[in-house]
């Protein structure tokens, strides 16, 4: 039977905006990829996913302390988020090391959020996007791409949306 590495904890992160290091360390959640589910009827109703058709898409992301690096990720405009993460792995021998992992984001913050003052504590803020685009890298290697301006939805290599997009 094969091994699986085992994926421990994240040990640090960064976050850059268009280029520029604007955050480290932050919680994030990258966005969930859902594609729009179609009823068909198969001995009753089946849900069936349409991968040419993504749902909205949002990425979360909690930053401490109120500086530029807030002030860059709130601009209204559109953006180029890029997230670098490290995780620890462990092989089947028993070693651990340490991989690095790069998601890339097209996107526009949805809100300015609300900003906490507390004496005696860091100020978190909860900033929120919608993506157009994601792209996560892991290792090096590519784990999917979701364009949505594009119409482009690849995972392991394969496009989806390929055979529909050569019909257009």
């Amino acid at each position: 039977m094969p091994f699986i590495d085992i994926c421990g904890a994240i040990v640090a992160d960064t976050t850059y905006v268009n280029n520029v290091l604007a955050a480290k360390d932050v919680e994030a959640t990258l966005p969930e990829v859902a594609p729009v589910a179609a009823e068909v009827q198969a001995m009753g109703t089946m849900s069936l996913p349409i991968w040419q058709l993504i749902e909205n898409m949002e990425l979360a992301i909690t930053k401490i302390g109120v500086d530029k690096g807030l002030r860059s990720m709130i601009t209204p405009e559109t953006q180029s988020l890029e997230m670098r993460f490290v995780q620890n792995v462990t092989d089947a021998n028993g070693i651990t090391k340490q991989k690095g992992c790069k998601a890339f984001f097209k996107c526009v913050p949805t809100k300015i959020p609300g900003i906490a003052v507390t004496v005696g504590e860091a100020s978190s803020n909860e900033l929120t996007f919608t993506v157009m685009r994601y792209q996560l890298f892991v290792d090096g290697e590519e784990l999917f791409l979701v364009d949505r301006l594009a119409g482009i939805v690849r995972v392991a290599g394969t496009d989806y949306t390929k055979t529909m997009n050569s019909l257009l």
